[in-house]
């Protein structure tokens, strides 16, 4: 599995091997585990796996959550006081909008108080800017262009995906940047797998919608009659119908639910539960020069 502590604060991450050690580009998918060698003792959580970096605020305290954001920061080795006030949030909707982030992040403090409203996914040409979006069974998908120097951070649950908000990301990354299909990279972060994902409608109707004959394959029936959704597939073919090559599409195949001891999971919470849910983020930042 690729998650390491290979980190100054040994804090255990998943990374995509097609982004990792990219010059000029920090990124991660974030664990339930906290650092090995804390930056911020004072935000450590008292169970080990409840590392959270998001969660209702009745639940979080804001200090907690926005140290261990800062802890994460500085685990990608940058500079998270300068970072930090710069980092964006998404006010997660699930929809396929995505917002065009540009100098108005700097300092602006977006990732608690003032997340980016009705959006599911975000790009930048501007370094210094990390994006976040926050998960618990839905899709991380995470965009560089290495050439016009372009990231982008997708939330794609079953609705996203199926509103193809993959496509519209890289649309927008060829229409404001001028981004070559060639060029793009990416990553389908851990999630919730085809092993795990019973669905019904509305979601049997819209997929099929969306994807016409090929749903099929992607909803695919079970013994027991009903039908698992394959978000990883749908958001890989997504990528392909908007011009990524397949050798630029990496998938980590984690199944959030499968891998519950190690990512948040909300269909792995109990029910009763289910009102303070564990959530992980993936993080993604141009360096600069």
């Amino acid at each position: 599995m690729p998650i390491n502590k290979k980190n100054p604060l040994e804090l255990p991450l998943f990374q995509f091997g097609n982004m990792d050690k990219q010059p000029g580009l920090a990124h991660a998918v974030s664990t339930r585990f906290g650092p090995g060698r804390p930056l911020l003792p004072e935000v450590q959580p008292a169970a080990p796996d409840d590392y959270r970096l998001a969660g209702w605020s009745r639940y979080n305290r804001r200090e907690d959550i926005y140290g261990r954001r800062t802890e994460l920061l500085a685990a990608l080795e940058l500079d998270y006081r300068a970072v930090q006030p710069n980092l964006v949030g998404l006010f997660q909707k699930h929809t396929a909008n995505v917002a065009i982030i540009g100098d108005e992040a700097y300092g602006a403090e977006m990732n608690w108080e003032k997340p980016i409203p009705d959006a599911d996914g975000m790009l930048t040409n501007r370094p210094g800017i990390p994006l976040m979006t926050i998960h618990a069974d839905c899709t991380p998908i995470l965009l560089f262009d290495p050439v016009q120097k372009v990231v982008g951070a997708l939330h794609s649950g079953w609705r996203g995906t199926v509103a193809k908000i993959g496509r519209e990301a890289v649309r927008l990354m060829q229409e404001y940047y001028g981004s070559r299909l060639a060029d793009i990279i990416a990553g389908v972060g851990p999630s919730i797998g085809p092993c795990c994902y019973q669905v019904g409608e509305p979601v049997l109707t819209e997929a099929t919608q969306a994807f016409g004959p090929i749903a099929q394959e992607l909803l695919p029936r079970q013994s027991d009659g009903s039908h698992h959704f394959d978000l990883w597939q749908a958001a890989y073919l997504t990528l392909r119908e908007a011009g990524l090559s397949a050798a630029n599409i990496e998938q980590s195949g984690l199944c959030t639910r499968c891998h519950n001891r190690d990512f948040f999971s909300y269909r792995a919470t109990p029910t009763d539960q289910r009102h303070n849910y564990g959530q992980f983020v993936s993080v993604i930042m141009l360096k600069g020069d």
